[in-house]
């Protein structure tokens, strides 16, 4: 699997014509998306799978409340959708690292798809019943597990460590503007097409972004070593994070905006057919303005030349995602409401963004998949929290549920930045080593 056929050569590394030195110009917000055509595929295919992720999120949830009309249940399937992570998330890290990163993207792709098709006929044949909702959200979450880890790590790959940042930080914007995409074709298409074409369109999203990603470059596995066993190596890659007090407290702050902010999107069609009473299409459209404030958010920190290395950004960030869902909570009106939105999805890209990037630029290749996998458990935590806010809406309604979880947010995080003082540094300093150097190419892929 080493080899690099025709067409994936010219989607990574071709040199420019001419005398093959490359001018770097001065760094601007869309450097890596246009010197390296490799990085710009694997942006493309990540835009098409997590806009289906992000459609099938708001669909299932809409779907769960149809079908059962209990908040606990929509609840229950963000649960089984989110836990994988925390069951396979490490042990994803591992075979990140020991097998080529495409091989596992692609394997992982093909899953998605086909869960995504078979939910998407089972609902066309009126065949579809709520536990097939959690066993579908399970395979998906668990695939998705894979996915999300595996696809940061490739852009390490595909970019230099000097335009790394500026990567991180656009890939982030491509996370988050699928919060736009997905969410603003689910509320709408839910009304016009229905469940069943909401359904297929996202498994249509998700068989785009599998043929996208087969035009990725192979790359030989990062850890080549022989003779390390699976718990060895994951172990491994607890050890690298346990002994870095940087890497640590980037987690520990991960994880709380994680377990208590963002089970929001969840509850979200909950607050839009029962608090704001918009229904699907006004679903869409609080989803797709707190995108649009995320994408707002990730493009303004992969244009800032050194945002993205100052950790302190994440105590404001953090903070500042945690009380507007708080008064989003507490407003009547939905403009006012998706003005709230707007504002947390701006800070929550922040926030992503430069821990994101931060955690990255700590890690060595070799061990960049475990680290990784092990991140990903910090969005394992999402079910977590999904779960009890699913209760507490049952028993007392959505706005206590998401006031009681961005306060206890608001207290965790005083409590990390003091724990740990590098989280309050102007800078954090690089380590790590450097990745293998990609030269840039003026060619476009394909």
């Amino acid at each position: 699997m080493g080899r690099t056929t025709d067409t994936e050569s010219d989607a990574s590394s071709s040199p420019p014509p001419g005398d093959g030195q490359h001018e770097v110009s001065e760094l601007s917000i869309w450097q890596s998306m246009r010197d390296y055509p490799a990085f710009r595929v694997l942006f493309g295919s990540t835009l098409a799978t997590n806009s289906g992720f992000w459609m099938w999120n708001i669909a299932i949830g809409w779907l769960a409340l149809i079908l059962t009309d209990s908040p606990f249940f929509v609840g229950l399937v963000g649960f089984t959708a989110g836990i994988p992570t925390l069951m396979f998330g490490p042990f994803g890290g591992v075979l990140i690292d020991k097998f080529p990163r495409k091989f596992i993207l692609i394997l992982a792709q093909t899953v998605i798809s086909a869960t995504a098709i078979s939910v998407s006929v089972l609902l066309f044949l009126d065949l579809l019943q709520p536990w097939m909702l959690l066993v579908g959200a399970f395979i998906n979450g668990m695939s998705m597990s894979l996915v999300f880890p595996t696809r940061s790590a490739m852009v390490a790959n595909l970019i230099p460590k000097q335009h790394l940042p500026n990567a991180i930080a656009l890939n982030s914007a491509g996370l988050n503007a699928t919060r736009v995409i997905g969410p603003a074709l689910a509320g709408p298409s839910i009304a016009i097409l229905g469940v069943e074409g909401t359904f297929a369109l996202c498994a249509g999203l998700q068989v785009s972004s599998f043929i996208f990603s087969l035009r990725l470059p192979w790359h030989p596995a990062s850890d080549s070593g022989r003779g390390s066993g699976v718990v060895k190596s994951i172990a491994i890659g607890f050890q690298t994070v346990w002994h870095s007090e940087k890497l640590l407290g980037l987690f520990a702050l991960a994880a709380i905006p994680t377990l208590c902010l963002m089970p929001h999107v969840h509850l979200m069609p909950v607050f839009a057919r029962d608090e704001l009473m918009i229904g699907s299409t006004g679903l869409g459209i609080l989803m797709a303005v707190s995108g649009v404030g995320a994408v707002l958010g990730s493009l303004f920190v992969a244009a800032a030349r050194t945002l993205p290395t100052r950790p302190v950004v994440l105590i404001f960030g953090s903070s500042t995602f945690a009380t507007v869902l708080i008064l989003f909570s507490l407003t009547p009106y939905p403009v006012l409401a998706a003005v709230f939105l707007l504002v947390a999805g701006f800070a929550s890209a922040v926030f992503l963004a430069v821990n994101n990037t931060l955690v990255q630029l700590q890690v060595d290749d070799q061990v960049r998949g475990r680290v990784l996998g092990i991140y990903g458990l910090t969005w394992g935590l999402m079910p977590v929290g999904t779960l009890p806010a699913g209760a507490i809406a049952d028993a007392f309604g959505a706005p206590a549920a998401m006031i009681a979880l961005a306060t206890t947010a608001l207290v965790l995080i005083a409590i990390v930045a003091i724990r740990f003082p590098s989280l309050r540094r102007a800078a954090l300093p690089e380590s790590g080593v450097e990745p293998k150097q990609v030269q840039p190419a003026s060619r476009t892929a394909g």
